[in-house]
C-alpha cells in the first residue's frame, strides 16, 4: 500500500481521505470517485456503448463542467460530496476519452441495444454502491478501492495516449494529403 501511496503522491494532494479498516486510502475522497470511477465508468461505457447524441454529448459536458464549482470548493462539501463529484467527472471524462477510440475499434461501432436510460441508470447505481463500499467497507474494501484506482489511473493513461495516437495519424495523414496535392 505504501507504494500506491508513492504513486498518487504525484496526482493527489492526499488531503481528506477515507480511512478504511484502519487505513487511509492512497488518494483523496475526490480521487477516489475520480479514479475508482474511471474503471466503473469505462465498464459501463464498454457494456452499453452509448451513441455519441448531442444530448449525450451535453449530458456528460455538463459532468465535466460540475467540477468547477465543486473542485475549485466554491461550494461547502462533505467526504460524501467530493467523491459524487469525482466519480461524476469521471463519467463524463471516460465518455469523451472513449468517443475517438470507441469510433475506430470496429467492435465497439455499433451502439448495444440498451438505451440512454439503461445506461444512466447502470452508471447511477454503480454511484451508490461506491459510496456504500466507502462508508461500510473495512480493511477488504480499502485494498479493492486502492487497486481499482491504480487501474482507473492507468485507464486515464491509456485513453489519452490511444487519443494522441489516433489524432497524431489524423495530423500526419492531413500532412501527406497536402503535400500530394501541393506537387499536383
Amino acid at each position: 500500500m505504501a507504494t500506491l501511496h508513492d504513486i498518487f503522491l504525484w496526482v493527489c494532494g492526499q488531503q481528506h481521505n477515507w480511512v478504511l479498516g484502519g487505513e487511509p486510502l492512497p488518494f483523496c475522497q475526490r480521487c477516489t470517485g475520480l479514479y475508482a470511477g474511471a474503471v466503473l465508468a469505462l465498464l459501463v461505457y464498454l457494456g452499453f456503448r452509448p451513441k455519441a447524441t448531442n444530448g449525450m454529448l451535453w449530458a456528460h459536458g455538463m459532468f465535466l463542467l460540475l467540477m468547477v464549482p465543486f473542485g475549485y470548493h466554491f461550494v461547502p462539501q462533505t467526504g460524501v460530496l467530493r467523491m459524487l463529484t469525482g466519480q461524476i467527472f469521471a463519467i463524463g471524462l471516460v465518455y469523451y476519452l472513449m468517443l475517438l477510440p470507441g469510433d475506430r475499434w470496429e467492435i465497439w461501432r455499433e451502439p448495444s441495444f440498451a438505451g440512454a436510460a439503461a445506461y444512466f441508470t447502470t452508471g447511477g447505481l454503480l454511484l451508490l454502491l461506491s459510496q456504500a463500499a466507502v462508508r461500510w467497507g473495512g480493511l477488504g474494501m480499502n485494498i479493492t478501492l486502492s487497486w481499482l484506482g491504480f487501474v482507473g489511473l492507468l485507464v486515464y493513461g491509456t485513453l489519452v495516449l490511444r487519443n494522441l495516437a489516433f489524432l497524431s495519424e489524423f495530423v500526419w495523414r492531413s500532412l501527406r494529403d497536402r503535400v500530394k496535392h501541393a506537387e499536383l
